[in-house]
C-alpha cells in the first residue's frame, strides 16, 4: 500500500510528539530508582535515626515544628491589607503556634512603582517590614530566618550598595549577606536550616530579574554549608525564594554545582521549600513534587494575594507539612502516620510507623482546642488525648492497615465551635501516591530550557512557513476551503521580496543582536540580548529574555505575517474599495499596531527613554510594521499583475 504525502507527514508528526512526550514524562517522573541506587546509604541512615528516636509513642519529645511565609510583597502603593494582616500573623499566629523557626522565603517587599511597572527598592516598605517583626516581639520567642527574593534585589548595583536594604532592615541581613545556615536542637531533634540566596549580582529592574543565579563563589559557599550541616545535624531543611527550576548555576573549568544534586547528595536533606511562582496565580495551589534525588520540593502560595503560610514538622525523623490560609482556624497537621504521597525512602525511618503505638496530631487554634476526633471509616469516631501543648495522641493498631493506601479522617473543634476536617491518606507498605502533572512540570523542568524552546518554536513559526512556501512554484494543495485560502495568501506574500526579506532578516536578528540598550540599573547602561544581559562588564545569563521575546513573536511578529497576507489580498483584489469599508479592512493592522505601541510604552516605563529609543525589539519593530504595511498596500500595479499571473500559471 502506497501512503499519501499527507499520511507520511501526519505519521512523522505523531512520531515527534511521541518522542517529545516520552522525554517529558521521563524528566518529570517521580517513580525513580534513587533509593535503590543508594540503598546502603539509605539503610544506614534510617537505621541510625530509628535507633536514635526509638518507638513512636505518645511522648512529647522528638518533635519540632516550624512555619514558612513567602512573597509578602509589602507595598506602600497597593493592598494595605498585606501589611495589617502580616502584623496579625506576627502578633497572633506565630505566637499561638509557637514554632521553633519561622522561614520568610523572599520577596519581603514589593519594590514596584505606583504604575506597577517601574521597579526600585522603597525604603519605607523595608521599614514597615522591620518594625512589624521587631515590635511584635516574635524574635524573642522564635528564630526568624529571612532571605532575599527577586523583588528584594530590584535595581541594586551591588550587594554592598546603599539600596540593598535587606542588610539593615531584615532580621538576618546584618549577619549574612547571602546564603547561610542556622542550626537548632530542640526536643531531641537537631535540624540545619540552610538558606539559598540565588539573587543575581547586580540586580536588574523587572522583568529581567526572574531567574536566580548561583555564581561560583555562592556554589562553593553552599557546598561548604552542606558539609558543615551534615556534621552538625541529623536533618537538613533547605529554603530559598526561587524554585530549583528557576535557578541557574554558572560553570567554570573546574566544576559546576547543580543545586538539585547538591541537595539530594545528603541523606539528611528532607525538603527544599520556596516561593516565587505564587502558585501560578492560584492555578496550581499545591505545587509539590518529589525530585529525582528523592527529596521533596514544596512551593508555597504567596502571602501577597492569597495570605498563605505553611506549618511543617519533623516528628521522630518524619517530615510533614500543611499549607493554611491566614486566620483560618483550627490548624491541623497529622505527623504519624505520615502522608502517603510525601514518604521519602532512604531519608526517613519509615520502619518506625508500622511499629508505632499512637497516632500523633498537632492541633492549633487562636482559642482553646476543644476536641480532636479521628476515624478510619467516618462512622466510628475516637477522641484523641492531649498530652502537652498542641500534641494530641490516640492509640491505634497499625497491623490492621498493612497493605495499600488507607485514610485517616480527623475532626478538630475549638471552643468557638469552628471545625477543621482533614482527610489523610497513609500507607505502611510503601504504596505510592502520584503527584499532579502540572506541579511536576513547573518544579522539575529547567525554566531556562523551556523559555528557549518556546522562543525557538515561535521563531520557526514566524519564518519557516514563508521560506518553505517561497521555494514552492505553486501553492501546496489543501482540501479545506479556508486552509487553502490561507496557504495561498502566505505563498503570495513569500513572493514579495520587499516584505519577505525584512521579515526573515528581522527574525534572524533577534537571536543574536541587542534588543535594547539603556539604563537597566540606575546609573549603569547595559544591553539586552536573547541569550543574556551585558552590564557593568558582567554577563548575566537571564533566560527570561527568551520569554520576553516570545511575547513579541506571539503577539506581534507572527500575527504581522497574517495581517500582511490580508493586506496583500486586499491590494490584489480589493483595490476598488473606498471609504468606511477601506478603514474596516485595515482594522486588523490598527489592532496589531495598538498592541505594539502598548508593549513599547510598557517597556519605556520599565527601563526609561534610552531603552525605548534604542530598542529594536519593541520600538523599532513598530517602524518595521508600518513600513511593511505601507509597502504591501502600495505595491506597483505591474508587480500586482505579475503576482496574479503566478496564480494562473499551470502546474
Amino acid at each position: 500500500m502506497i501512503l499519501s504525502k499527507s499520511t507520511v507527514w501526519f505519521l512523522g508528526f505523531l512520531l515527534l510528539i511521541s518522542i517529545f512526550m516520552a522525554n517529558l514524562l521521563n524528566m518529570i517522573a517521580t517513580d525513580h530508582n534513587f533509593y535503590i541506587e543508594n540503598e546502603n546509604e539509605g539503610k544506614n541512615y534510617t537505621k541510625y535515626l530509628a535507633e536514635k528516636y526509638g518507638k513512636i509513642t505518645d511522648t512529647t519529645e522528638k518533635i519540632i515544628w516550624f512555619l514558612q511565609i513567602s512573597d509578602i510583597h509589602i507595598s506602600i502603593f497597593r493592598d494595605p491589607g498585606r501589611i495589617s494582616q502580616f502584623q496579625q500573623f506576627c502578633d497572633n499566629t506565630v505566637k499561638k503556634i509557637n514554632p521553633a523557626i519561622v522561614l520568610a522565603t523572599g520577596d519581603l517587599t514589593d519594590a514596584k512603582a505606583k504604575d506597577n511597572l517601574g521597579s526600585s527598592q522603597v525604603k519605607t516598605e523595608w521599614i514597615y517590614y522591620h518594625n512589624i517583626v521587631q515590635e511584635s516581639g516574635v524574635t524573642d520567642t522564635t528564630v526568624w530566618l529571612d532571605i532575599r527574593g527577586n523583588h528584594d534585589n530590584f535595581n541594586i548595583r551591588t550587594i554592598n550598595s546603599q539600596e540593598n536594604y535587606f542588610r539593615n532592615y531584615s532580621v538576618q541581613g546584618h549577619k549574612h549577606a547571602k546564603s547561610y545556615a542556622h542550626y537548632t536542637q530542640s526536643n531531641g531533634v537537631s535540624v540545619a536550616f540552610l538558606g539559598v540566596d540565588a539573587c543575581p549580582d547586580p540586580g536588574l529592574r523587572r522583568p529581567f530579574n526572574f531567574i536566580g543565579l548561583l555564581d561560583i563563589a555562592e556554589q562553593q559557599l553552599l557546598q561548604k554549608l552542606k558539609v558543615e550541616a551534615e556534621s552538625k545535624a541529623d536533618h537538613i531543611v533547605w529554603f530559598g525564594h526561587y524554585p530549583t527550576s528557576c535557578i541557574l548555576s554558572l560553570e567554570n573549568k573546574a566544576s559546576k554545582v547543580n543545586l538539585r544534586q547538591l541537595i539530594g547528595s545528603s541523606q539528611g536533606s528532607h525538603v527544599y521549600v520556596c516561593g516565587h511562582l505564587h502558585s501560578m496565580g492560584g492555578l496550581v495551589p499545591k505545587m509539590y513534587t518529589k525530585q529525582k534525588k528523592g527529596y521533596l520540593e514544596l512551593e508555597l502560595g504567596d502571602w501577597k494575594d492569597n495570605r498563605m503560610y505553611r506549618l511543617a514538622a519533623i516528628d521522630h525523623g518524619h517530615f510533614s507539612f500543611v499549607d493554611q490560609k491566614h486566620n483560618v482556624w483550627p490548624l491541623v497537621l497529622v505527623t504519624n502516620p505520615k502522608h502517603a504521597r510525601y514518604i521519602m525512602h532512604g531519608r526517613e525511618p519509615l520502619q518506625l510507623i508500622p511499629d508505632s503505638s499512637h497516632i500523633r496530631i498537632l492541633a492549633f487554634s487562636d482559642v482553646a482546642v476543644k476536641n480532636v476526633d479521628i476515624s478510619f471509616d467516618q462512622i466510628s469516631w475516637m477522641t484523641c488525648r492531649n498530652t502537652k501543648g498542641p500534641l494530641y495522641v490516640c492509640h491505634w493498631l497499625p497491623h490492621l492497615f498493612t497493605k495499600g493506601i488507607h485514610y485517616l479522617y480527623v475532626k478538630v473543634y475549638d471552643e468557638l465551635g469552628r471545625e477543621a476536617f482533614v482527610e489523610h491518606p497513609f500507607t505502611l507498605d510503601g504504596s505510592a501516591m502520584s503527584f499532579e502533572v502540572s506541579p511536576r512540570i513547573l518544579l522539575m523542568l529547567d525554566a531556562g530550557v523551556v523559555f528557549q524552546a518556546i522562543f525557538g518554536t515561535l521563531l520557526l513559526i514566524n519564518v519557516l512557513p514563508l521560506v518553505t512556501l517561497r521555494l514552492c512554484k505553486r501553492p501546496p494543495r489543501y482540501r479545506g476551503k479556508y486552509g487553502r485560502q490561507i496557504i495561498k495568501r502566505l505563498w503570495l506574500l513569500s513572493k514579495v521580496d520587499r516584505v519577505f526579506y525584512p521579515i526573515v532578516l528581522y527574525a534572524a536578528y533577534l537571536p543574536f543582536g541587542p534588543w535594547a540598550i539603556g539604563e537597566l540599573i540606575d546609573g549603569h547602561v547595559g544591553a539586552i540580548f536573547a541569550w543574556g544581559i551585558l552590564i557593568k562588564g558582567s554577563y548575566l545569563p537571564e533566560p527570561f529574555t527568551y520569554m520576553y521575546g516570545s511575547v513579541q513573536l506571539m503577539f506581534v511578529q507572527v500575527p504581522l505575517v497574517f495581517v500582511l497576507c490580508h493586506c496583500l489580498d486586499y491590494r490584489l483584489n480589493g483595490y476598488y474599495v473606498r471609504g468606511v469599508r477601506r478603514l474596516i479592512l485595515n482594522l486588523p493592522f490598527v489592532f496589531l499596531l495598538s498592541i505594539q505601541l502598548l508593549l513599547a510604552y510598557f517597556f519605556w516605563l520599565e527601563y526609561g527613554t534610552m531603552s525605548f529609543l534604542f530598542g529594536p525589539l519593541r520600538t523599532w519593530s513598530i517602524a518595521l510594521s508600518l513600513l511593511l504595511w505601507y509597502k504591501t498596500l502600495n505595491l506597483p500595479p505591474e508587480y500586482c499583475r505579475n503576482l496574479l499571473k503566478l496564480t494562473e500559471t499551470p502546474s
